[in-house]
C-alpha cells in the first residue's frame, strides 16, 4: 500500500494513484506520468492524490511507438529480394478451442517453431469459418533454407499441433509475392 492510500480520506468514487496503478495494471510511476500530460484528472486532497475512479476504469492507454504519419507505399521485389506466401488451412478438431489457444502460448513463450527463413508467421482464426484455422508464413529468398529443411520445420509444427488441427483434410497454397509494402 502505497502513501497516498494512508494520507486519502475515503471519498466515495475517488481512489489512490496505486489504486488506479493496479486497476490500469501499471507502475505508479505511469499513473504519475498520465496525470502529469493531462491523460488523467487528478485533485490533490491534502498531501494525496485523488482519481475519479469511474474515470480510471474507462482509460484507455495509447498504443506505444510513434503513430504512422504516412501510409506505407507498394513496393516491388528488387533483385535477389524475392518474397514467397504459404498458406496453411486445417480444421481445428471438435472441442480443441482453449486446447489450441493454451499451445499457442506455449509455442509463443518457448519461442517455438520460428521456421527459419520466414519474415513473417501468423496463426489466425477464420471469422466466417470459426472451426477453420490459417496458417501464414512470408518467406524472403535470401535466407530461405532448403526445401528439405523447410519441409521439416513445418512437419514439427504440425506435429505440435496434430492434437487440435486435422492435419488430413488440411491443404496449403504458396506463391510468389508481386507486391509488397
Amino acid at each position: 500500500m502505497s502513501d497516498d492510500d494512508d494520507l486519502l480520506p475515503q471519498l466515495p468514487g475517488y481512489i489512490s494513484v496505486h489504486q488506479a496503478a493496479d486497476i490500469l495494471k501499471v507502475a505508479e510511476r505511469t499513473v504519475y506520468g498520465y496525470i502529469d500530460d493531462g491523460k488523467l484528472p487528478a485533485v490533490r486532497v491534502g498531501s494525496a492524490i485523488a482519481l475519479e475512479e469511474q474515470v480510471v476504469k474507462k482509460f484507455r492507454r495509447q498504443a506505444t511507438g510513434r503513430p504512422r504519419t504516412r501510409i506505407p507505399t507498394w513496393r516491388l521485389p528488387v533483385g535477389k529480394n524475392i518474397q514467397y506466401l504459404t498458406i496453411i488451412f486445417a480444421s481445428l478438431r471438435p472441442g480443441q478451442e482453449s486446447k489450441l489457444q493454451r499451445k499457442l502460448k506455449e509455442i509463443h513463450s518457448g519461442e517455438k517453431h520460428l521456421l527459419p527463413g520466414t519474415v513473417a508467421r501468423y496463426i489466425a482464426r477464420n471469422e466466417e469459418k470459426p472451426n477453420e484455422v490459417q496458417i501464414v508464413l512470408v518467406w524472403r529468398s535470401t535466407v530461405m533454407p532448403p526445401e528439405e529443411e523447410r519441409e521439416a520445420a513445418l512437419a514439427a509444427l504440425r506435429e505440435e499441433l496434430a492434437e487440435m488441427l486435422d492435419w488430413e483434410t488440411a491443404w496449403s497454397e504458396t506463391g510468389k509475392v508481386l507486391m509488397h509494402t
